[in-house]
């Protein structure tokens, strides 16, 4: 009895790695393609609610003779017409396009505020910090999910650099210890398609291939949207606008 039930048991797994040998091999890495009169996504971000949230002013706690006393937060960048910057826009899930862009990601220690304040990057690319003040300033690198600390730079004085390479996806918040105000985020991606609106909330994503797609935004405060079913078609542009 043991033995017929050894010999069913063996029997059965020598057809389930047969099966399983024959499934293709599913990938979902980001795969560089040649896109030829690819489409384009262009388009606004805008505060719809009834009252525009403002910026809150930081009290500065050291370094005030540099400094200053009180900085803008820059959580809430709004102008006039209600248009959003610093909303990280991207493309999800996509699975080929054009190649990921070379270029480092610089983010600057500037008159005690990081600057740019919202950026992107790309996995595989390179992220420099800088210190362009004349003290002692740290890059501290967490997960935004999860609060995770990556890692700690320390740069001493003005002028100095750190390089980095942008291995993990996703949300990554800097911060410094010694100036706790301080905040700057970069969403990193595996794909290029993924921009920052500017100071008009303006945005625009280039050749993509023709299709379907998702439309992500995320904004430090009020969150993410998505915008699902926009079509793509050849040498051609689809205007967006994303509301909060």
């Amino acid at each position: 009895m043991i033995g017929s039930m050894m010999q069913k048991a063996v029997l059965f797994l020598s057809i389930f790695v047969l099966l399983f040998s024959c499934l293709p091999l599913v990938s979902s890495a980001y795969e560089s393609i040649e896109v030829k009169n690819g489409g384009s996504i262009e388009g606004t971000v805008s505060f719809t609610g009834a009252d525009v949230p403002k910026d809150e002013t930081l009290t500065v706690t050291s370094d005030i003779e540099y400094c200053g006393k009180n900085l803008p937060a820059e959580k809430y960048v709004i102008n006039a017409e209600r248009r959003i910057k610093n909303v990280v826009v991207f493309i999800e899930e996509i699975k080929a396009g054009k190649a990921i862009p070379g270029e480092a990601v610089t983010v600057t220690n500037l008159k005690c505020e990081f600057v740019p304040h919202v950026a992107v990057g790309f996995k595989g690319s390179k992220l420099i910090m800088k210190n362009d003040d004349p003290m002692f300033h740290t890059f501290d690198i967490h997960a935004s999910l999860n609060r995770r600390e990556l890692y700690h730079v320390g740069l001493h004085e003005k002028g100095s650099t750190v390089t980095k390479t942008l291995t993990k996806t996703g949300l990554m918040e800097i911060s410094c210890y010694v100036h706790p105000w301080q905040r700057a985020y970069i969403y990193i991606f595996d794909h290029p398609y993924a921009t920052v609106t500017d100071e008009k909330g303006e945005f625009a994503i280039k050749d993509i291939p023709p299709g379907s797609y998702t439309l992500g935004a995320w904004h430090e405060a009020m969150g993410k949207l998505t915008l699902e079913n926009i079509k793509i078609e050849s040498g051609e542009t689809s205007r967006i606008k994303l509301e909060y």
